[in-house]
């Protein structure tokens, strides 16, 4: 019941302040280009943001959570959202960008956030920490490049790390997620397509950041089933997976890896003759399947995980092939 009133108020506070993110962003003309050439708000992200800490402070009068942590979650997402405004407003060299995102994660781990592999040293635990992060953020990032894309994403990733979660009986990734998961779903309803508002890199940014912690904090494997310590990439490997494929195409077409191109797997969904909705609509699908095999993954042994692992991998590989066949104009 707790987590059900944390999502209904993230939900219902996201519904209420969206409208007034995109009066803001019309009033001091924050808009991005959309495809007919007229501006959209794109700073939508702050009143999710706004909505999901909202949603997390008010269930404090019901449960408890740990101070630290939730100190933590609220004082290097803050450093995200600042970040992340600031390139909506004025767009960022990607250095600093990467510069503002390390200073959240450096503040995240000195209030103990990191991985805790227990075979490998405490310092390497560290460097994945943050590396983990900081990609993970920036796939979400690069993601969002299609009216309700990377909104409806985050919910069914949420949905599959909250299933994680939830039967390991850990109430406080329960709680962030609930939150998260109501803030973004209302979300969707003014971002999908056609989108009346974007989520910006504010919003974008702030998903990828808070979902690779949360990654982290929950528990996934016992001594005897390491595999299951796969299951956060698991759920997030179609950004994950996104994020590969677009380097590797601008690679293959010798293109700047920081530039921007249409070189995207769902932009190319489109290419092949899908509408935005149906393109939007295969990737909830395929990230559907993917939280399903991450759940399996956490509570199966080690060969089902293997053969979970096998499957996807055949899986990406031959939409690979398919996709990536298809020509792209930039």
């Amino acid at each position: 019941m707790i987590l059900l009133y944390i999502f209904i108020c993230s939900f219902v506070l996201s519904l209420l302040l969206i409208p007034m993110t995109i009066r803001i962003g019309m009033k001091f003309n924050i808009l991005k280009p959309a495809k007919n050439h007229i501006g959209k708000p794109c700073i939508g992200g702050a009143g999710i943001y706004a909505a999901f800490l909202a949603g997390i402070l008010t269930s404090l009068f019901f449960i408890r959570l740990p101070v630290v942590k939730l100190t933590a979650i609220i004082f290097s997402s803050l450093i995200i959202i600042i970040v992340g405004l600031i390139d909506d407003i004025k767009d960022l060299r990607p250095f600093l960008k990467i510069a503002g995102q390390l200073l959240g994660i450096l503040i995240l781990m000195a209030f103990g956030f990191s991985t805790k592999i227990v075979f490998i040293p405490v310092w390497l635990n560290m460097v994945i920490t943050a590396a983990w992060i900081l990609f993970i953020t920036n796939a979400f990032n690069l993601l969002d490049i299609m009216d309700g894309l990377t909104a409806g994403l985050v919910v069914i990733i949420s949905l599959s790390l909250l299933a994680v979660a939830f039967l390991n009986k850990d109430i406080f990734s329960c709680a962030i997620l609930a939150a998260l998961i109501g803030s973004y779903l209302a979300f969707l309803k003014y971002n999908y397509p056609p989108a009346k508002v974007y989520m910006g890199d504010t919003g974008s940014l702030f998903a990828g950041f808070l979902l690779a912690v949360i990654a982290i904090n929950i528990s996934y494997a016992p001594v005897d089933r390491k595999v299951a310590l796969l299951t956060p990439i698991l759920a997030m490997s179609l950004p994950i997976y996104d994020t590969l494929f677009l380097i590797a195409m601008r690679i293959r077409k010798k293109n700047p890896i920081f530039n921007k191109t249409r070189d995207h797997f769902a932009l190319r969904l489109v290419a092949m003759g899908c509408s935005i909705k149906k393109s939007t609509w295969i990737m909830y699908g395929f990230s559907a399947f993917l939280a399903l095999a991450a759940i399996t993954m956490a509570f199966s042994k080690n060969l089902t995980g293997l053969v979970v692992i096998i499957v996807v991998g055949l899986v990406f590989i031959l939409m690979g092939k398919r996709v990536g066949m298809v020509n792209i104009e930039d």
